[in-house]
């Protein structure tokens, strides 16, 4: 009888663990894939992600590019320069880009102002407040800090709501690899999702 629960118990716990992947994986998971929305120097160690809000109707069009929830991860070599521009054509709903830390399980910010960005000049123009129908050039350094060597982050809505909605990608920056690319992982986003540009 007693073999019998802890038989029961473990196929259990093994269900769980199969059928609930844990959130922070998603941070380095996916297919690696080569975006239209970026552009390599590889010459100059200089990538440019072009990261346009409300894409499309994913997650309420709370997205960059249709990715939302970490679906998306870009990946950058220690030391390269990056250019986030960062597009709004939204006329109805403000929104913004921060580099955070990435957080622990389900502990998602609610918001992100410039206290909470993470790599030096990462961020648009009052990320909590964000802006409607602009642009933003976000240049910065991919170098993580002596006090955070992890090198995952995250592309965040500062704006009130909308990165713990989901507006977010993952950002990494990674000793031992010769050029930026981005990890698409599909299983971070809804059933039924439009396509993201790809």
């Amino acid at each position: 009888m007693f073999l019998k629960k802890l038989l029961i118990s473990l196929f259990g716990l093994i269900l769980l663990f199969v059928f609930n992947p844990i959130n922070a994986e998603h941070h380095g998971a996916g297919e690696k894939i080569t975006p239209s929305w970026m552009v390599v120097d590889s010459e100059n160690k200089f990538v440019t992600f072009t990261l346009t809000s409300a894409y499309n109707g994913n997650n309420g069009s709370w997205n960059y590019n249709g990715f939302y929830n970490g679906s998306a991860n870009l990946i950058v070599p220690q030391g390269w320069n990056v250019n986030l521009k960062f597009v709004n054509p939204d006329g109805n709903y403000r929104h913004s880009i921060a580099v955070i830390k990435m957080w622990d399980g389900d502990n998602v910010p609610q918001e992100a102002d410039d206290s909470l960005v993470a790599i030096a000049r990462a961020y648009s123009l009052s990320p909590a407040q964000g802006c409607l129908s602009c642009k933003e050039d976000v240049k910065f350094k991919a170098k993580n800090r002596d006090d955070y060597t992890i090198g995952k982050y995250s592309v965040f809505c500062g704006v009130p709501g909308h990165g713990g909605s989901g507006m977010w990608l993952g950002f990494s920056v990674k000793d031992g690899i010769d050029a930026p690319f981005v990890l698409f992982d599909k299983s971070a986003m809804d059933e039924g999702y439009a396509k993201p540009l790809l």
